[in-house]
């Protein structure tokens, strides 16, 4: 299975004050836009791990990479015994504030649902997605978004 990520801007952001939790508190306008990373996402028949590929080395790899992360918590949630590849080609740049970790994360867990046939409902996916990154939840609803506390809460809206 093959699916886009695409990257994200802000076009507005309110930084409301310090978390407890050393985030801050943000009050944010995302839109997806159309630059994309490509993810190919291939059942393995081992019943556990999960193999990952980037052809860009700047890339983290292993489980500090939010991709394998969400592979991870996917697994976790749903307790599937299941070996993945996850092939990654970016063309969102690395470390640029584009959202491009966070919207592989995201992809990798619809592309699973799918895959698997989960049928988990975007509520249930974005709620996974909190504890993988703040940016994540948001690219769950492909949508433009007010995203509020650290970017994990996230009402989906219609912009002209």
């Amino acid at each position: 299975m093959q699916v886009l990520a695409p990257a994200k801007i802000n076009l507005s952001l309110k930084i409301l004050g310090r978390r407890s939790d050393d985030f801050h508190e943000i009050e944010t306008l995302i839109v997806p836009i159309s630059l994309y990373d490509r993810i190919k996402i291939e059942r393995r028949s081992s019943k556990h791990g999960i193999e990952f590929r980037c052809d860009d080395p700047s890339v983290p790899q292993g489980d500090r990479n939010l991709a394998v992360l969400a592979a991870i918590a996917f697994f976790e949630k749903t307790r599937i015994e299941s070996g993945v590849l996850i092939e990654l080609k970016k063309k969102i740049p690395h470390g640029a504030g584009l959202g491009g970790g966070s919207s592989d994360a995201a992809s990798t867990l619809m592309a699973l649902n799918e895959l698997f046939e989960t049928k988990l409902p975007r509520e249930a996916l974005a709620k996974m997605a909190e504890g993988i990154g703040s940016d994540v939840s948001f690219f769950i609803f492909q949508s433009a978004a007010i995203c509020k506390g650290r970017g994990e809460l996230v009402s989906p809206i219609k912009l002209r």
